[in-house]
């Protein structure tokens, strides 16, 4: 009697157990559905919580699903990783064909590869904010360039690309503006004092004594003044410019270029009006000699980040690519696209 008392105690027992179990199940399912329903959809998800019927049932196809998601994740994996894999092959060649447009391949490989990695920075900042890429030139016209000499040079720059792949440089955890010219005045410009408002801590002044001695340092210009004027009267039609003495340059950076000038009592940006005149830079300086004007413009380009030929310099002193991009991009650091 008393083995038959604890025999149904016993099974009543396992049964009330059982059926408080069951919520538990159910919840535990439910709350991994709703995490499910976030990575697969609601499709998915439902599928599944359509083919439970018991719980005997929730055990099978709980399994199964999970089985199941494995398979996809297993999958998208391999996708993810071919889509990758493809992505950044093709990235990587967009970055070659920018580097060849933006530094002769002369150059040395330490230098060119700083450039890989500046090219890269701007790409994958262009990409980002959906903004229009670098320039690039595509393999018919270095072919066209380099002639004889294509495969030696196509080597060289893919070894400088490889060398750096998916290096960019980075400022508080985003893509840096990586600047760069072929020459500057003897130093390079900060940028907080052509826009004060600019955030760009990185872009400050550094010393480039190996510019001011380098081929192309310095360009002279000489105009007659009516001519003088009248490219100046093209470039600003509404000052209503009639003398010479209406055009003054007004304020200069520590890098001595052109920060504003006065044109007909209006005030410009240096660096708009060296465009206006196709002057090589903003370091200029403009001088009344008799029946001409002549302009005397120091560097080449705009003056901000990396001089390429004082990277030029450093490389043959035996720097290293990053400590070269150190040198001009002051407090940047070098990480991997695309793991912001």
């Amino acid at each position: 009697m008393g083995k038959r008392r604890r025999k149904r105690a016993g099974f009543w027992l396992k049964g009330i157990c059982l059926i408080l179990l069951v919520p538990v199940f159910i919840t535990t399912l439910m709350q991994r559905m709703r995490l499910e329903n976030l990575i697969y959809g609601k499709e998915g998800a439902q599928e599944v919580l359509n083919t439970i019927d018991s719980v005997e049932g929730m055990e099978r196809e709980v399994r199964e699903h999970q089985e199941n998601k494995k398979d996809i994740l297993s999958g998208q994996a391999e996708t993810q990783s071919g889509d990758s894999k493809d992505e950044d092959e093709e990235t990587e060649m967009k970055v070659l064909q920018i580097v060849a447009q933006e530094i002769g391949i002369d150059k040395s490989a330490e230098t060119i590869k700083a450039q890989c990695v500046i090219a890269r920075t701007n790409l994958y900042d262009a990409m980002q904010a959906g903004t229009k890429e670098p320039e690039s030139m595509p393999p018919d016209q270095q072919q066209e360039l380099w002639g004889e000499n294509f495969d030696k040079n196509y080597q060289k720059l893919k070894s400088c690309v490889e060398a750096t792949a998916g290096e960019t440089l980075l400022y508080n955890r985003t893509y840096i503006y990586a600047a760069y010219h072929a020459i500057s005045s003897g130093r390079t410009r900060s940028m907080s004092e052509l826009y004060e408002d600019a955030d760009m801590p990185y872009l400050v002044t550094a010393e480039c004594h190996a510019d001011t001695t380098a081929e192309g340092y310095l360009s002279v210009f000489y105009y007659e003044k009516e001519e003088y004027l009248e490219k100046c009267r093209t470039a600003y039609p509404d000052a209503g410019l009639t003398e010479l003495t209406q055009i003054e340059i007004v304020s200069r950076d520590a890098a001595e270029y052109v920060t504003k000038i006065k044109v007909a009592g209006e005030t410009y940006d240096g660096e708009q009006f060296r465009h206006a005149l196709e002057l090589p830079s903003a370091c200029f300086t403009i001088t009344e000699m008799d029946d001409h004007v002549r302009i005397v413009a120091r560097g080449m380009g705009h003056g901000f980040g990396l001089s390429q030929n004082t990277a030029e310099k450093l490389a043959k002193e035996g720097y290293g690519y990053r400590e070269i991009l150190a040198y001009f991009y002051k407090g940047a650091v070098i990480g991997q696209a695309g793991n912001l």
